[in-house]
Formats: structure tokens, C-alpha cells, sequence
């Protein structure tokens, strides 16, 4: 072979040789940076992204992660260049320009966003984008979208399908849509949600969402779905709409599909086993169902996998006689199923106590004779009541009146009392001791509404523990004549009435009053006590003068400022004319938030019960929230509680803080709308608008009780700029008491806009403090934060991770935390730092 063969055979492997190693450097660096970025080392991620990038320039997906690190370090003018890049690059990525987007909106360039905010959307009709667009649209000329634009699909779930539609022609009406799937028409249906963001944007419908359930024509492998106006045939903007391959519910739904006969009987056996000693007694009133939703719920509870079961079904009195003789035939087939017949209609309660009566099994669980059990709904309750827990409860399935058309997928927190009490936001499927049912006296007959709701309080006053299964168990058949669609204000009064009884029982003075959206309820709970408000701030007029001025508008608490060596002479002037109730505190030296809030408590903040601990971008909206927020902060088992936040433009800021989502902790609901039409925005059942629980709360309007402040040390001077506030949280949970979320008490928070201007929004220090800290936890998924919600995304509800029918039990004692400590070689600093 010629030499220069060989040498050109050698140089081309040489080259390979330093193409892969080439290829394997900057792999790493990219890997490096996705870790460091997760670990909240942000200079660390930068660093190894610009290194990769240095060697592949075209890898778009780099540069937008680069982007996201610049912002988060608060260097937006270089996240700008790497978004812009990343765009460039990935001219067709909706992701991109969303990202983008954010960051124009973020900055305060709303044209900017509204463009960027349009082209994600025109690329795929992605709903976040689409949402964005339409919020800005009535405050940036040329922002709403084009005239073709008449709706938009958000999603497709298992058979439900969701968005919002306006008919061009018909704007004031209700539109009219269909779906087809392989030219097959797969759904009816038309607008009746509302939909406030769409009306901002001039379309002029208030009522523009729907949700229809597609009928038996429709399969998710079968392709895309179109979705069109029923008269003109105008498509939606992202129609044909293609099902996501990892559909969570629908995948659950099929669950069972794949397990053959054999299967079935060894899980039956295995179940068995491991209940092994307990049984439950299934309670189901009946009173002239249709005949084939009877047979549909008497079906469900004979296919449990678990056969530690009985059934007792009493008739109160049902003038179809079809309803015995389809109770007698089941019977004679299934000696578990035990019939009761009333001699006359007595109504629910009635019936549900005769059937506890003859009730056997060691837990008693209650079902509606138009309803479902899961197939191992049995064996989950007695699983988990293996742990002795007094009440059990579960996820469920709302349906529409097919049992099999799929609505929603209701994923609950693990047990929250307040929550409970501000909305009793689980109904199905429950499961009590059966002695404990029968020692609080099961139902109340007097009650034929609301009756489940007061049996529920009766039992938490006398339980010691309360378990949540993440999971659905149930199917909640929903249809015009149910009696929670038929009797809104019986419902209301008859539940205020369960509420107000409750708390006479406990000997609590409280005043209960009908809650801001329906079935919710507010808790005045005694006014008693002091409390100082601290505000932080270093000049900036325009933000501390609305803020101190509310602050004095709407309370009637005294303040500290704390000046943090203020210099515009306008601020100090504003200083000098503020009444005596507001008090200067100085600070000088480096931001820290942690130290500026505990030495203002130390050299001010005695004789006070409460402490507020307010941002100088907070504005009050309107009298008595803090009076709420204090009478729930001052009861005996409460340490903090934290308020609902919202931008400038009415979207929320903060409704409440997970951990492990979208970041080691992150506000639910953000940036979603605050209202729909003139009422309070809900939120996912009902959490905007409750007192409930948190692992934490945002620092930026935070009522902590004072003793509790100086028994967990105060704010950690080593925070100085991020997670002091959740830190404290963690260290209230800690020791025992609950942080709550106060849907009550609505401030503007104009997002740390002084910080914005000077980069203190970066803190890479106090992130990896943070993760350090409390490592454990943060690899945990939130007990607050439904685990099927899925933890990558921003603090959204929806479901986002595999529904697992094996998932255990999250579980709630009256007993102190037991909580593992987490703090690190940390030893609780003093309150004053001198």
C-alpha cells in the first residue's frame, strides 16, 4: 500500500477520531448545563452552555436553554440575543417563541410579546400562547388575533374535548360546533363556558368555552380531529387537532384492557391476600334510577378485584317495581349483595343509616345508585386502611350522563381541614371506620341536602387521621336532574347550617358566611391581637407611596418602613409627612432581605401577636383583608398564611406555592386570569377562592404569628435574596404548624419591579442553600400538589403524569409533624443581626 495512502487513511481517522471526541466534549458541556441549571447553579449552567455552544452554534434547543438561564440570572438583555438566536435557528418551533414571548412580557415589552405571542400560536395553536395573545390583545394595537382566528382547541382528554369558539356571524350567541374524526361525526356541541379573555379581545361573547364529551364513533388511534363551526364549516385555528400519544387518562382508562382472564384471577387472589382480615361494606340508597344506570353501578361493585366486600342496596320505597327485580336478581347471584326494602320513602339519610345498621365490614363506604366504582376501587381502600387510618378518601371521575364519556379528572390534594371547610372539595369515594361512622350517629335524618357534608364534619372532629388516595376510584355521573344542579341555594344554606353546627360543636365562635363562588365558604374567625406590617424598601416613590398609602387606606395596623439607605429626596420627603402609626427602621449594607425584616422585628416588633411581612411593590385592594388574614393566622394551630397576589393587569401573581414544580418551589395559577366575567376565578376546585394548606407561601405578603417567628429564629440572614421565604415556611411545617393560602385577602403585587431594576433577582447562592437544604423534600412530590399534575411543567392542573391505580395513600394526623429535618448544619440566627 502507498505511503501516502496510509497517511491520508491515518488523517481521515484522526478526524473521525476528533469529530466524536468533539461530539462527546460538547454533549457534556450541554448535559453539564442542563444539570447545573436543575441544581439552581445558574452561573455554572451559563458557563457550560456557552462552551457548547462555542462548538455546535447551531443546536437551537441550547440556546434556548441558555436563555432561560440568562433570565433567570436577571440578565434579560443576553437572554434576548440567545432567544433571538434560538429563533433564528428554529424559525418553525412554537416552543421558542413562547419562551420568548415570556421573556418580552416579563420585560415589560408588550408589543414585543404580543408578536412573539402570535407566532407561537400560528405555529401550532398551542393554548398558552394563544391565551397570552388574547390577554394582550385590548391593550396593544394590533395584537388580537386575525379575523380567521374563530376558536381554538386546548386539549383533548381521553373522550373530552375542550377550547373556545366564536361564530363570526353570530358573535352574541352561542356557536355551534362539530367534530369529525376519518369523516365520521364524533361530537355535538356549543359555547357555554365562560371564557373572560376571549371577550377582552373583542370577540364579543362572554361565554365562548366548551367542553364536549365525543360520542362512541371517536378512538384516539384513529387520527386527528377536525373541529368546526356547525354553519360555515370554518375550522379552528389548530384543527385538524391530533390526540398527544401519552394521553394520561386515556391510557388509564385502558388499563384493564391489556390483562387477560389468568391475570385477572391472580390479581384477584393477590388482593385478597393482602387485605387479608379487613372487609368493606358498600351503602347504596336507591330511589328510582333508570333501570340500566342501577345495573351499571350493581355491575361495578360485583367486578372488584377485591372480594372482601358486601353490598347492602336499600329501596326507599321505589314505585318502579322493575328496581326490586333487578335488586333481587343480583342478589340471588351474589350472596354479598344484601337487600333492605323501605317501607316508605324516608329520603337519603334515612335509608344510608338503615343500611349502616346492618352494616358488617370494618370499613363502610357510600355509593349513588347511579354511579361507579373503579374495578380495584375495594381493593385501594382496604389497602390503605390497613394503616387504620379513621377516614379514607380518593380521587374521581366526573362523566356526563354516560358513564363512559369522560368530563374531568379530579386529582385532590392530600388532606387540608381548612380546605375542607371552605369547600368541601371531596365527595366520592369515602370510606370511614364503621364503628366511628355509627358512633357519630351516621347521617343526620333532619337533612335531606348536604347531608354527606355534615357526616364528613362529624367524623373529622373525632378522627385522628385522614388518608388521600391519589387516584380515581369513583365515577360521578353528572346530569340535569342531580340534586346539586337542581338546589344551588339549598345547598348553600343547608351547608352553612353543617358549618355553623360544626363549630358550635367545637366551641369555636366563628362567623360562617356564603364563600365568593358557589358551594364555597369564608371563616371569620375572632378578631384578636396586633399586627405590625414591615415594608422593606431603598427609594422608588412610585412604588412605596401606593403601596404605604393602601397599606393605611385599607388597615388599621401600624408600619415599619424599612429604608434601606433611601436617597431620592422625594421618598425621604414622603417619609417625613406619614402619620405616627408608620415608623422608619434604617438598614444599610447589602440587600438582604432576611436581615432587613428581622431587625426591624427585634427593635420593633414587641407587643405585637403578628407580624405582615410586605413587599414595597404590594397594593391593597380593598378593606379587611388583613383582619381575615390575621383571625386565621392567630388560631392556635396556624404558624403563617399568605395571600392571593396579582399582577398589574388583574392575572395572578400567587395562589400558593409548591415544591418541585417547574423549580425547587413555584406559585400555582400563575399568570391565569383573577376573574371570569364579574365573578372570582375558582380555580381547580375551588382553591383560589378557600383557606387551605401549603407547603408555603410567597414572602412577598406573609402573616406569620410573632411567637412562632422567634421560636423558628426568624428569616435566614443566609438567604439574603431568594427562598428565605420559603425556608421559613418549610421551618413553620417543621415545627409542627400549618401555612395556609388565603383566597380572602387579594393584594396587587407589581412582581419585585426594585429588584428587576438592580439584578437582585439573582440569587444562584440561595438556590443551591435552598436545594441543599431541604434536598428531601424537594425530591418528594408535594402532599399539596396532586402527584398525577406531573412536576416538569410551571404549577398548571392538569394531568400530566401516568395515573398509577397502585399509588399509596398520603396520609394526615392530628398529631405533630413528624417531618424529617432537612436544614443542614444550620443553627438558628439570632433576630437581630448585629
Amino acid at each position: 500500500m502507498p505511503v501516502t495512502v496510509v497517511k491520508n487513511m491515518e488523517a481521515g481517522w484522526l478526524a473521525r477520531v476528533g469529530g466524536l471526541f468533539r461530539k462527546s466534549n460538547d454533549t457534556a458541556l450541554r448535559e453539564k448545563g442542563r444539570g447545573a441549571l436543575r441544581e439552581g447553579r445558574t452561573d455554572e449552567a451559563i458557563e457550560a452552555f456557552q462552551r457548547h455552544l462555542a462548538l455546535r452554534p447551531r443546536d437551537g434547543q441550547t440556546w434556548v436553554r441558555l436563555g432561560n438561564a440568562l433570565k433567570d440570572a436577571g440578565r434579560y438583555d443576553n437572554a434576548e440575543v440567545a432567544y433571538e438566536k434560538a429563533c433564528k435557528i428554529r424559525p418553525r418551533s412554537a416552543h421558542t417563541w413562547l419562551q420568548r414571548a415570556h421573556l418580552a412580557r416579563f420585560s415589560g415589552d408588550r408589543e414585543g410579546a404580543a408578536a412573539y405571542f402570535r407566532r407561537s400560536f400560528e405555529l401550532d395553536g398551542n393554548a398558552e400562547a394563544g391565551r397570552e395573545l388574547l390577554r394582550l390583545s385590548d391593550s396593544v394595537e394590533g395584537a388580537s388575533a386575525p379575523p380567521s382566528l374563530v376558536g381554538c382547541i386546548d386539549g383533548l382528554t381521553a373522550n373530552s374535548i375542550f377550547g373556545w369558539v366564536v361564530d363570526p356571524d353570530s358573535p352574541d350567541v352561542p356557536a355551534k360546533i362539530e367534530f369529525l374524526q376519518a369523516g365520521v361525526v364524533v361530537g355535538l356541541g356549543q359555547t357555554s363556558i365562560a371564557r373572560p379573555d376571549v371577550h377582552a379581545a373583542g370577540y364579543g361573547a362572554t361565554h365562548a368555552g366548551f367542553r364536549v364529551a365525543l360520542n362512541a364513533h371517536y378512538r384516539g388511534d384513529k387520527g386527528p380531529v377536525i373541529a368546526r363551526l356547525s354553519e360555515s364549516k370554518r375550522p379552528l385555528v389548530n384543527s385538524p387537532f391530533q390526540p398527544a400519544e401519552d394521553d394520561h387518562v386515556s391510557l388509564w382508562l385502558k388499563r384493564w384492557q391489556v390483562v387477560d382472564a389468568d391475570t385477572r384471577a391472580e390479581l384477584r387472589r393477590l388482593f385478597d391476600q393482602e387485605t387479608e382480615g379487613l372487609s368493606l361494606s358498600i351503602i347504596m340508597p336507591i330511589y328510582n334510577p333508570p333501570i340500566n344506570w342501577l345495573k351499571q353501578a350493581l355491575d361495578s361493585v360485583v367486578g372488584q378485584f377485591c372480594s372482601r366486600w358486601e353490598l347492602i342496596c336499600i329501596d326507599d320505597a321505589s314505585p318502579d317495581p322493575a328496581v326490586m327485580g333487578v335488586l333481587s336478581a343480583y342478589a340471588a347471584k351474589d350472596r354479598r349483595i344484601r337487600i333492605l326494602q323501605m317501607p316508605k320513602n324516608g329520603g337519603i339519610s334515612k335509608a344510608t343509616n338503615a343500611g349502616l345498621k346492618l352494616a358488617k365490614g370494618d370499613y363502610v363506604a357510600f355509593m349513588d345508585h347511579d354511579d361507579a366504582l373503579e374495578p380495584e376501587a375495594v381493593y385501594r381502600m382496604l389497602e390503605t386502611a390497613r394503616g387504620g387510618y379513621d377516614l379514607i378518601y380518593s380521587d374521581e371521575v366526573l362523566t356526563g350522563a354516560d358513564i363512559e364519556e369522560i368530563l374531568e379528572v379530579v386529582a385532590r390534594p392530600a388532606f387540608s381541614y381548612d380546605y375542607y371547610i371552605s369547600h368541601p372539595y371531596f365527595v366520592h369515594l369515602i370510606a370511614v371506620k364503621r364503628s366511628l361512622a355509627k358512633r357519630v350517629g351516621g347521617l343526620d335524618p333532619s337533612m335531606s341536602i348536604s347531608m354527606d357534608v355534615d357526616f364528613v364534619l362529624r367524623v373529622l372532629e373525632a378522627a385522628i387521621s385522614v388518608a388521600h388516595i391519589p387516584a380515581p376510584l369513583y365515577r360521578w355521573r353528572t346530569h340535569e336532574n342531580s340534586a346539586g344542579h337542581a338546589k344551588v341555594d339549598a345547598v348553600m344554606a343547608a351547608t352553612r347550617g353543617a358549618l355553623e353546627r360544626h363549630h358550635e360543636r367545637l366551641g369555636q365562635s366563628v362567623e360562617v358566611s356564603d364563600g365568593l363562588t358557589f358551594n364555597t365558604f369564608r371563616h371569620d374567625f375572632p378578631l384578636k391581637g396586633r399586627t405590625l406590617i414591615i415594608v422593606p424598601t431603598k427609594d422608588r416613590l412610585d412604588l412605596i407611596k401606593p403601596c404605604v398609602d393602601s397599606l393605611l387606606a385599607t388597615t388599621s395596623a401600624d408600619i415599619v418602613i424599612v429604608d434601606h439607605d433611601s436617597v431620592d429626596q422625594e421618598v425621604l420627603d414622603y417619609f417625613l409627612s406619614l402619620p405616627p402609626r408608620v415608623r422608619i427602621q434604617k438598614f444599610s449594607g447589602p440587600f438582604n432581605f432576611s436581615k432587613m425584616n428581622n431587625e426591624a422585628v427585634s427593635a420593633l416588633g414587641e407587643g405585637y401577636d403578628a407580624y405582615l411581612f410586605a413587599n414595597n411593590d404590594l397594593e391593597a385592594i380593598e378593606a379587611g383583608w388583613l383582619e381575615h388574614m390575621q383571625g386565621v393566622c392567630l388560631r392556635e394551630d396556624v404558624g403563617a398564611v399568605g395571600a392571593l397576589l396579582l399582577y398589574s393587569d388583574d392575572s395572578i401573581q400567587h395562589g400558593g406555592v409548591v415544591l418541585n414544580v417547574g423549580g425547587p418551589a413555584e406559585h400555582v395559577y400563575k399568570n391565569e386570569p383573577s376573574c371570569i366575567g364579574n365573578i372570582r376565578h375558582p380555580g381547580h376546585i375551588s382553591g383560589l377562592v378557600s383557606v387551605r394548606d401549603f407547603m408555603a407561601v410567597t414572602g412577598a405578603c406573609l402573616m406569620v404569628r410573632a411567637d412562632i417567628f422567634h421560636q423558628v429564629g426568624g428569616f435566614d440572614p443566609l438567604l439574603a435574596v431568594g427562598f428565605n421565604d420559603i425556608d421559613l415556611c418549610l421551618r413553620i411545617k417543621e415545627g409542627g404548624h400549618k401555612v395556609l393560602f388565603d383566597g380572602h385577602a387579594m393584594l396587587y403585587h407589581h412582581e419585585s419591579a426594585t429588584r428587576m431594576k438592580s439584578k437582585q433577582l439573582r440569587h444562584p447562592e440561595d438556590t443551591a442553600l435552598m436545594i441543599g437544604r431541604w434536598r428531601d423534600l424537594l425530591n418528594a412530590s408535594d402532599p399539596y400538589f396532586s402527584p398525577l399534575f406531573g412536576n416538569r411543567a410551571p404549577a398548571k392542573h392538569f394531568i400530566a403524569n401516568p395515573i398509577d391505580p397502585y399509588a399509596p395513600a398520603r396520609a394526615w394526623t392530628r398529631r405533630r409533624s413528624k417531618m424529617k429535618k432537612h436544614r443542614t448544619g444550620r443553627v438558628a440566627p439570632p433576630i437581630a443581626v448585629m
